[in-house]
């Protein structure tokens, strides 16, 4: 009831974007910025391996 009288722009939860954004939406934002730095990691360990593959052939 208490939340029912409260003006629209004072009803916010304790959520990331101060409770601007759904549960959903910052569930989505914060899957898509792992999903990337995941990436990142991927991509820094295959360039890792490579460049050990060719130091192996080198040698």
């Amino acid at each position: 009831y208490k939340r029912s009288r409260l003006p629209r722009n004072r009803r916010t939860v304790n959520r990331a974007y101060g409770g601007v954004l759904s549960g959903g939406a910052v569930r989505e934002r914060i899957i898509r910025a792992f999903l990337v730095e995941e990436q990142k990691i991927v991509k820094k360990v295959l360039k890792i391996q490579k460049a050990k593959e060719k130091q192996a052939t080198k040698a």
